[in-house]
């Protein structure tokens, strides 16, 4: 493990060298832009659903279109040190700062997307806010810390990474700018990201969310190598035989809860590597047997039966709702997976959108993703 922390520490430092000095650190081939968690060829499938009226597209892009419009008006609110006590020690406190740049991240996000879907004049307006909170963040924030700081940087700040990621094709977005937000998703964002990656539990799962989000940005093909072992090296780890997930499961009634925000990440990294590497993790099986799919059987079905969990007078539970979770994973991977059942469980609450803590499947009904077949490039 130490070999491993020296390694990624100096690539991190070549990285910064290089980009001081004008320059990218990027793999033999640059990635694909947009792209990431939501490849070109994804968005341009919106687009065409959106303009031709067909449902779900068309009414998921008018409920995020309203968000969009409603972001314009506020104002970011960057903290230079982004320090967030233990939640379980301030909750309050925790809920103030974390709340600052979760909720920059959506304007910024929901306005990166509404540029990538919206047409007319209207895109600028969406495109040069994004801009504006990202630049915000990447020119005030220096520093994360504190108990929580790491794991809520990356949680709730890779909604500006995914926002930055979708806006990479928008030439109003300055050299100076683009520079300053590169500089700022490896020197920060990047730092918590591989500070907790190494974590066995969903700290772990959304430090290697994070890192693969700013790998792919900073076109770092070697880095999102790196990450794909981290990934499959989680499922095999975490995911019993059973699908259970024991780290998350040890929280008792928060459990249910933790293996969503768990999945969430984890499947939302995969999704980063097909796009990026064209290696599908989805069907990568550990030692046990089990997989992504796996864990998704065992979440949904105390989902369906929540009586039936162990914990269930106490336990926090799942809606299926468009304003809950983990409705918004099981509508994301009843693309991936081709599985009527994910996408009938959780159809009454179309248009999905949940935003407000984290960005991982943020939007799942406007930006659907498709079916990915089993093939040799899972044990790559």
């Amino acid at each position: 493990m130490r070999k491993r922390l020296v390694t990624d520490n100096v690539r991190l430092l070549v990285g910064l060298v290089l980009l001081l000095m004008g320059g990218s650190f990027a793999g033999a081939e640059g990635f694909e832009h947009p792209g990431g968690l939501h490849s070109k060829q994804q968005i341009e499938t919106t687009r065409k659903q959106v303009a031709l009226g067909v449902q779900p597209w068309a009414d998921a892009c008018r409920s995020l279109l309203a968000e969009a419009a409603a972001n314009l008006q506020k104002e970011p609110q960057p903290m230079a040190d982004f320090s967030v006590p233990g939640f379980y020690v301030d909750p309050r406190g925790h809920r103030d700062i974390m709340g600052r740049l979760s909720e920059d991240a959506w304007v910024a996000y929901s306005c990166a997307v509404a540029y990538q879907v919206a047409t007319g004049e209207s895109r600028v307006r969406y495109g040069d806010k994004a801009i504006q909170v990202i630049t915000a963040w990447a020119t005030v924030n220096m520093r994360t810390g504190n108990v929580d700081g790491d794991l809520a940087m990356v949680d709730a700040g890779v909604g500006l990474v995914l926002a930055g990621e979708l806006m990479t094709d928008y030439d109003r977005w300055s050299v100076k700018q683009r520079k300053t937000f590169s500089k700022w998703v490896r020197t920060v964002f990047l730092t918590s990201s591989m500070r907790i990656v190494e974590r066995r539990n969903n700290w772990g799962d959304w430090g290697v969310f994070g890192c693969a989000a700013a790998h792919h940005f900073l076109d770092d093909a070697a880095g999102l190598d790196h990450d794909m072992e981290h990934i499959r090296r989680k499922i095999d780890q975490s995911i019993a035989a059973d699908g259970s997930m024991p780290l998350e499961l040890n929280r008792k009634s928060n459990g249910m809860w933790y293996t969503y925000f768990a999945l969430a990440p984890l499947t939302a990294a995969c999704q980063i590597a097909v796009n990026g590497r064209g290696v599908n993790l989805f069907h990568f099986k550990g030692t046990d047997g089990a997989g992504i799919e796996t864990a998704l059987d065992y979440l949904l079905r105390y989902c369906k039966a929540p009586d039936k969990y162990p914990q269930y007078k106490t336990a926090v539970m799942g809606s299926g709702s468009a304003d809950g979770w983990p409705g918004n994973l099981f509508e994301a991977m009843s693309g991936i997976y081709d599985r009527p059942d994910y996408a009938n469980w959780m159809k009454h609450g179309r248009p999905v959108m949940v935003h407000g803590h984290h960005y991982a499947w943020t939007v799942p009904t406007l930006l659907q993703t498709t079916p990915l077949t089993v093939n040799n490039t899972a044990q790559h």
